[in-house]
This record gives C-alpha cells, sequence and structure tokens, in this order.
C-alpha cells in the first residue's frame, strides 16, 4: 500500500520546481525592465548605441582583468566634449570555480592627447604590489589616494592644491587620464542618473587641468 508520504513527495518537488521556474521568468521580465528603462533613459539624453571601441577595451582591460568584454556601449557628448559609456564584463578563476564581474566606464574627450597619469584610492594591497607612488604636498591626500605617471613633474602640475580638493571631495571617484581620453569606472552595469552626476564630476576635474599643462604636454588627436 503507497503511504500519504509517499504520494506527497513528488506533489512537492513538483510544486518547488513550478516556483523556480516562476522565479526565474519573474526574474527575466525584471531585467528586460529595466534594461528598456535604462535605454530609454539613454536615449532621452542624446545618447545613442555605438559598437565597442577597441582603445577603451584596452584601456578597462588595463584597470581590471584584460580579455574581458563590451557587453553594451553608448555615445553622445555632455557640455560640449565627447562622452563614450560603456559596461564591460570580465571573468577570473581560482582554479576551481569561475567569477563573473560586471563593472562600466564612461570617458570623455580632451581637447589634447596627454601622457597617462591614474587616480585611485590607497590600499595596503596597493603599496605592497604596486610600489612607490607620486608623493604630493598634501599629506592628507598621499594617505587616502595614490598618484600612478612616469613623469613627476608633470604629475604634480596636474595634481595641484585645487585638483587635489576636488579629488578628496569627490572621494569614491578613480581616474586616469590615458591619451585624449578623461576615463572614470564604476562596480556594476551603469545606471543613467548616476553617469550625469559622475559626468559632472569629471567635468569639473577636467577643467582643473591648467591650460599650460594642455599646452606643454599635449599633443594633438586624430581620434
Amino acid at each position: 500500500m503507497i503511504s500519504f508520504f509517499a504520494l506527497l513527495i513528488p506533489l512537492v518537488l513538483m510544486l518547488v520546481v513550478l516556483g523556480l521556474v516562476a522565479l526565474v521568468l519573474r526574474n527575466g521580465r525584471r531585467r528586460r525592465a529595466l534594461a528598456q528603462e535604462r535605454a530609454a533613459q539613454a536615449a532621452a539624453s542624446g545618447w545613442y548605441l555605438v559598437p565597442p571601441d577597441p582603445w577603451l577595451l584596452q584601456i578597462a582591460g588595463s584597470v581590471f582583468p584584460a580579455g574581458g568584454d563590451v557587453t553594451e556601449a553608448w555615445a553622445g557628448s555632455y557640455r560640449g566634449r565627447g562622452m563614450y559609456l560603456f559596461d564591460y564584463r570580465y571573468v577570473t578563476s581560482n582554479g576551481k570555480t569561475q567569477s563573473t564581474h560586471h563593472v562600466h566606464f564612461v570617458a570623455l574627450n580632451l581637447p589634447v592627447a596627454l601622457p597617462p597619469l591614474m587616480i585611485t584610492r590607497e590600499t595596503g594591497l596597493r603599496r605592497m604590489f604596486h610600489g612607490r607612488d607620486l608623493e604630493l604636498e598634501n599629506a592628507a591626500f598621499n594617505e587616502q589616494f595614490r598618484v600612478d605617471c612616469d613623469d613627476d613633474r608633470y604629475g604634480s602640475a596636474v595634481m595641484h592644491p585645487r585638483m587635489m580638493e576636488c579629488v578628496q571631495y569627490n572621494p569614491a571617484l578613480e581616474w586616469l587620464i590615458s591619451g585624449n581620453a578623461f576615463v572614470t569606472w564604476g562596480v556594476g552595469g551603469f545606471h543613467v542618473p548616476d553617469v550625469h552626476a559622475r559626468l559632472e564630476a569629471m567635468t569639473r576635474l577636467i577643467d582643473l587641468i591648467p591650460p599650460f599643462v594642455l599646452r606643454d604636454y599635449g599633443q594633438p588627436t586624430y581620434r
């Protein structure tokens, strides 16, 4: 004779499977709705979908592990400067399992191409593995941030007192200059309102680059 519990187990398993299927479908609908909302906000901002930029993809691979791919890219302008925005996906492995990571990048055009310079938050690991960085006259800034560049004189010219104050006012914003691009990045896929706030902060920083730096260190750009 078949017990009641023996009949109940398949029913419970079926309900669990149906619940998981419903959850997957609901999450899929939610992701599609969010993607459509983001696309509408981006289009309302005057941005348009573009193919991946190989040069900016190379920059992404210098900040995070290389070999990733661009999942979505948009271009447009902000306060008269060309703007490029993209989601970047890369995979890491510990030898047993793999993890997929999502980040995003925002780039604004500079009027000239400048030597490389990177501003990141200082950490013990970065001190250990990246070694010396540029030491400036602001001790609090040196403790909080690191400045990586090949030319100390150039780095000091860019990172003058007002620039350091602006960086300290936006402590979550890490950025780099590479050629004629001023580039920042953040964790996860981009959100349009956050990008607008990021672009405003980037604009303030770019406007603080001294004219003599653009004149003395800048090179014409043909991109």
